[in-house]
């Protein structure tokens, strides 16, 4: 029997339901850009309906298109000249928010080959997943053409298409080394470079690890029992539950309160080790908690994922993993108050992964 959707909105946690938390300030804003159907009869859109619809949104949505594409034989420019027939006008318009982005991923997607879920990747959804640094450089993402930290969309999961809940923005150099490989390609990646502190293909050992990481989150099994070095980015759909763990916790460290919030966590817990276990772990991050700096921002993101590196932390983290197996985290999450500026939202079974086409 699946659990009902519960406590809508937040960034990042789950399993094979989704608890996932959403940063503050997002607006829901409805947009109706609703896609008429392909008209039958009409000259490209039977032999390439995806891309013919695609040039009739740009034509509808007042958007020009690529100048790759600004030629007869393109389904695009069908779809685009049949909008123009049909009466929609060409003339430059102010275009709504998130609109171009929307077009250029179904684009990119169109171009790969790779199916679009078209139902939940709405420029509403896609303007929530900007970012003004990549999770994995740490560095400030550009919208130059080329540059090594271009904001670029990836897929963390390469054996499906584009879906809500493992699309994320990143450097063009993380995406690039991202492609075709697997959260265990990209840990030995990590865990090879880590002796040598060289970088491979624009990445060190750390980063890396930070896309490994990422990779792991949208992954219902983990064998990797060691903690994340970096937190879910916006909307990102966590599948094993103490992934969701870990983010509740590392959020709690920046707010007032957070021991008595840890030990609300530990209290909540049903057995005596698993209690003692989460007293442990609270003890071993408390040093760092009490270091870290009063105001947010990024530089306070980073110190956050990075406390979790300090082997002590890492060793009361496995043994809390050990003690919690066969626990409901997923319903123990929801019941503990959600970190300040947060909001948690949770999905049933069949929904975390709605929409995830997978690739053969």
């Amino acid at each position: 029997m699946h659990k009902p959707h519960a406590l809508r909105r937040l960034n990042t946690l789950d399993r094979q339901s989704d608890l996932h938390f959403e940063d503050p300030g997002v607006q829901a804003v409805h947009e109706s850009l609703s896609t008429p159907a392909v008209a039958p009869g009409i000259p490209g859109s039977e032999r390439d309906p995806l891309g013919w619809q695609l040039g009739y949104d740009h034509a509808r949505c007042h958007v020009p298109l690529p100048a790759a594409h600004l030629h007869p034989a393109s389904p695009l420019f069908q779809g685009f000249h049949a909008a123009l027939q049909a009466g929609l006008s060409s003339q430059q318009r102010d275009v709504a928010a998130g609109t171009r982005v929307w077009l250029s991923l179904r684009l990119q997607a169109w171009t790969e080959g790779l199916p679009y879920e078209e139902q939940l990747l709405t420029p509403h959804y896609l303007r929530q997943l900007r970012r003004t640094t990549c999770p994995v450089t740490r560095q400030s993402l550009h919208d130059e053409q080329g540059h090594p930290q271009q904001r670029t969309w990836a897929r963390l999961r390469q054996d499906h298409g584009y879906a809500a809940g493992h699309l994320v923005q990143l450097s063009r150099t993380a995406a690039q080394a991202l492609k075709n490989r697997t959260a265990t390609d990209l840990q030995h990646v990590a865990d090879h470079l880590a002796p040598e502190c060289a970088t491979v293909e624009g990445l060190d050992a750390a980063s890396w690890a930070r896309l490994a990481a990422l990779a792991r989150m949208v992954q219902a099994h983990d064998d990797n029992p060691d903690p994340l070095p970096v937190l879910p980015p916006n909307r990102l759909r966590l599948l094993n539950p103490h992934h969701a763990l870990q983010a509740w916790i590392t959020r709690q460290l920046a707010l007032p309160g957070w021991a008595a919030r840890g030990n609300v966590l530990a209290q909540a817990l049903p057995t005596e080790t698993a209690r003692t276990a989460a007293q442990g772990l609270v003890a071993a991050l408390a040093p760092h908690a009490l270091r870290l700096p009063q105001h947010e921002g990024k530089e306070l993101q980073w110190l956050l994922e990075d406390l979790w590196r300090d082997p002590r932390v890492q060793r009361r983290w496995v043994g809390l993993r050990v003690a919690t197996r066969g626990v409901d985290l997923e319903t123990l999450l929801l019941r503990l108050p959600a970190p300040t500026g947060c909001h948690l939202e949770h999905h049933a079974e069949a929904g975390a992964t709605e929409g995830w086409t997978e690739l053969h």
